[in-house]
């Protein structure tokens, strides 16, 4: 291998290293399964939307943040110009939590084929020291709309569990098994 095929290639890897946004479903997926891990740990911060979904009480067209169900409200720690795009095939996000417990891991992009009639989607993963400050360029597959942009992060609210409940109810069985056995014992004698 030459001096400048070496050069190229040890600059595409640290080029890769230091990428804010890596896409883990290159050209979208038909299924959108959102973060790998439970939503426990990688918490639903919140959706910008811009289209038309059905919700319970109907067809409605959103332009802004849903804001239903998730710990964060956007636009206060996280931005996205989709709203500011007339339907977009590609959108901007930036986040930044100085000073907070949260950060980005994934964000989640969502759209329908131009008849409507299928999903697709695709996620990306925040790399790194990126996940409190960042921003980065999303798509789908670069043909179709966005209408949904959910972002997901560090849930500080959860505690992952040391082992240290196992060890307690381990230690309870214990306890009441010796305590068993002590009484069958007084019942002998």
């Amino acid at each position: 291998m030459n001096k400048t095929c070496l050069i190229i290639y040890v600059f595409a890897l640290t080029s890769m290293a230091r990428a804010g946004l890596i896409d883990l479903t290159p050209g979208g997926t038909p299924d959108d399964f959102g973060p790998p891990t439970p939503v426990q740990i990688h918490g639903f911060y919140d959706e910008a939307a811009f289209g038309w979904f059905n919700l319970p009480e109907g067809r409605t067209f959103l332009r802004g943040w849903v804001s239903r169900f998730g710990i964060l409200n956007g636009g206060q720690y996280f931005f996205t110009d989709l709203f500011t795009n007339d339907p977009s095939r590609v959108a901007n996000v930036w986040w930044d939590f100085s000073g907070t417990d949260y950060r980005m891991l994934y964000i989640d992009v969502a759209g329908w084929n131009d008849d409507g009639t299928g999903l697709v989607a695709n996620l990306y993963k925040v790399m790194g020291r990126n996940g409190v400050i960042g921003s980065g360029r999303v798509t789908l597959d670069g043909l179709q709309n966005i209408t949904g942009i959910s972002f997901y992060g560090r849930n500080p609210a959860f505690v992952p569990d040391s082992g240290s409940t196992v060890v307690l109810l381990g230690l309870a069985i214990f306890g009441v098994l010796t305590l068993r056995r002590w009484r069958a014992a007084q019942r002998v004698s």
